[in-house]
């Protein structure tokens, strides 16, 4: 009778193991921050020894440089401003201020690690991936900027800044405020906020 020989053990996969200790460290950074994670605890959220963590990355600091650059912002906020549409310049600015406010909120994991570089790392790893969408981000400036009799004469620096600052910490502001307490208020701040980035705070009168 012949026995059939038993198959070779599966060598392990490195893309797989380092998408998997990536994965694992994004979870505890998010939930423990990141002086409050160890490589140890990586190791074991990962199901891998912790000799193999450092076949992957030199040190912490390492490691999260790969997880800010698999999780980092810029893609979903380009996404948001490049599925915009809107026939001039005040409708874009709406229905773009309403989609990046739309994708940020079941993401809140995005904020967090932002607020994570810029605490532990001084910005260093967002100021690092800008310039993979500074082209989209630059195209969506322009599109704003397509009327030049409807807007001031603004850069796209500063229509970017502006946007961004008002938009994408929407959220932020929710949680410091205090969140409004139903839909339709949220909805009501989200456009005031669009009111005050295209005609400011100040009155006619």
């Amino acid at each position: 009778m012949n026995e059939r020989s038993p198959s070779p053990t599966a060598k392990p996969n490195p893309i797989r193991s380092r998408q998997q200790i990536v994965s694992a460290a994004h979870r505890l950074f998010l939930t423990q921050g990141f002086h409050g994670t160890t490589m140890r605890q990586i190791a074991k959220e990962s199901g891998m020894a912790l000799g193999s963590l450092y076949n992957h990355f030199a040190d912490k600091d390492d490691l999260f440089k790969a997880v800010f650059e698999a999780y980092n912002p810029y893609p979903l906020l380009l996404m948001a401003l490049e599925h915009s549409q809107g026939k001039n310049t005040e409708e874009l600015a709406r229905v773009a201020a309403r989609r990046l406010v739309t994708a940020l909120k079941d993401r809140p994991d995005l904020i967090k690690l932002v607020f994570i570089d810029v605490v532990e790392f001084q910005g260093k790893h967002l100021s690092a991936a800008y310039p993979e969408v500074a082209p989209g981000m630059e195209r969506f400036a322009a599109r704003l900027q397509r009327d030049p009799s409807a807007l001031r004469a603004l850069s796209a620096d500063s229509l970017l800044r502006g946007f961004f600052g008002l938009f994408y910490t929407f959220h932020m502001t929710e949680m410091l405020l205090g969140k409004p307490s139903d839909p339709a208020a949220q909805t009501a701040a989200l456009n005031d906020l669009t009111e005050i980035y295209l005609r400011g705070i100040l009155s006619d009168a």
